[in-house]
Formats: C-alpha cells, sequence, structure tokens
C-alpha cells in the first residue's frame, strides 16, 4: 500500500512539472516588462508585462491542463477533458457561491470561489483519472460516436459539477487557515515558518515530491495588493514579482 501510494505521489510530483516549466517565461516577460528599460519601447514593454500577467492569471487552467496532460502521457483529449472540468466547476462554484453566501471574484469571466492552482490541479487529476479509464469504453451503437475518448470530456463536465458543490463547502476553511498560516509566517515567527518549509522541502527532494510540497507555497499562501493593479495577489512567486517585501524567502530564498 506504501509503495502504492509513494508511486502515485511521484506520478503527481512529475506532472506538476510541466505547468512550472512555464514559469520561467512568464518571469522573464514580467519582470523585463515591467522595468520599464530606456532602450525597450513603451509598447513593447506593456506587451511584454501584460503577457507575463496573464500567464501568472491563468495558472490554475494551465496547471488542470498540465496535470492532464502528465498523467495520460500526452494524451491531447484529456487536456480538453481538463479545460472543460475547469469551466463547469467554476460555474458550479459560482452558483453555489450565490446559495451559500461565499466571497466570489471573476475568473475567466465567471464569477467564482477562486480556489486558486488547487481546482485546477484537482481537475486535471480528474480528467486524467476518467481518461484512464474510460479511453477505450464503448457504448451501444445509437451512443456509438460517444464511445471511446469522446466519452471523457463528459464524464468529467459531470465529474467537475460534484468536485465544484464538494469544494464550496470545503474550500472556504482551507483557504482561511491558509490566511491565517500566512499571517503567521509573514508577521508571526517567519524565521520558524521558512525554516520548516525548507527542511521539509529539502526532506522531499531525493524522493521527487518537492514538487508537491512547493505548489501551495508558490501559489496560494500570502496575500498582496498590487498597488499598480489594485488586485489582490496570492503565492510566493507573484508577490515576489509584484514587489511584496515579505515574499521570496521560503527555502532560503530561492527567489
Amino acid at each position: 500500500m506504501w509503495q502504492s501510494a509513494f508511486s502515485f505521489l511521484q506520478k503527481i510530483g512529475k506532472a506538476l512539472m510541466l505547468p512550472v516549466s512555464v514559469l520561467p517565461v512568464a518571469g522573464i516577460l514580467l519582470g523585463v516588462g515591467s522595468a520599464k528599460f530606456t532602450w525597450l519601447p513603451e509598447t513593447l514593454s506593456s506587451v511584454m508585462a501584460q503577457s507575463g500577467g496573464a500567464i501568472f492569471g491563468s495558472l490554475a487552467i494551465i496547471f488542470a491542463i498540465g496535470v492532464a496532460l502528465g498523467l495520460t502521457k500526452n494524451d491531447g483529449v484529456s487536456a480538453l477533458a481538463a479545460v472543460v472540468g475547469y469551466v463547469v466547476l467554476l460555474a458550479t462554484l459560482g452558483v453555489m457561491a450565490k446559495t451559500l453566501g461565499v466571497e466570489s471574484k471573476s475568473l475567466m469571466g465567471i464569477d467564482s470561489i477562486d480556489t486558486g492552482v488547487f481546482g485546477g490541479i484537482v481537475i486535471g487529476g480528474v480528467a486524467a483519472g476518467l481518461f484512464n479509464r474510460y479511453y477505450r469504453i464503448e457504448l451501444p451503437s445509437y451512443l456509438g460516436f460517444f464511445a471511446g475518448k469522446r466519452f471523457v470530456p463528459i464524464a468529467t463536465a459531470f465529474a467537475a459539477i460534484a468536485i465544484g458543490i464538494l469544494l464550496s463547502f470545503v474550500w472556504p476553511p482551507i483557504g482561511r487557515g491558509i490566511q491565517a498560516f500566512s499571517h503567521w509566517a509573514a508577521e508571526g515567527n517567519p524565521a520558524m515558518a521558512f525554516s520548516l518549509y525548507g527542511v521539509i522541502e529539502r526532506l522531499l527532494l531525493p524522493f521527487g515530491l518537492h514538487h508537491i510540497w512547493n505548489v501551495p507555497f508558490f501559489f496560494e499562501v500570502g496575500s498582496y495588493l498590487d498597488p499598480n493593479t489594485g488586485k489582490v495577489i496570492t503565492g510566493e512567486i507573484q508577490r515576489y514579482i509584484a514587489g511584496d517585501p515579505t515574499a521570496g524567502n521560503m527555502a532560503g530564498g530561492y527567489l
């Protein structure tokens, strides 16, 4: 059982490497564009900054696609299923937010509960699991068009509804927990928080599981109000690039 769980976590860690690989280009575009170099035309600087910001703003769906591809040997149908599932998830969370009176925000043009990259990772994993299980499914002849791989996006959409309803109850307390930890890490005992993060990250490194550990810290922990855009930014990486003085200290200052 332990061997199976360890193998599964390693697969998840490897799958996370694909979406993480887009972060350098996003950081370069945003960093160079925001620097306003005199030798770089102003229009081009704005294009680069906006392009980098767009990538960071779309990390959830990027992770959904990347995880789905990473767990299905790069089959494009799983990526399509992940996109369908993520959009359905946002819509479901939006409806549940109104029903439960939970705070929502606009994500991809849909008012929804912001689950960050966590929602994308979950949907990507679900899309991959459904693909691996049903990509050879056979249906009655009158439903033959939807057999095989075409069935996967349909199944993912219905699964996303169930996941969205569940997350609407589960995520708000998780979000409050992340905020409480962020406050403790930034103002309560930052030395202890950074040391704890770094020790565990290094212990997981030889097993290839550090990518799983890094995700919530890099993309969810902390919040910073960007004075330039007025938007609240979360995660060590995005806060650091936006100029948050409390960001970038995890694991001895990776950034």
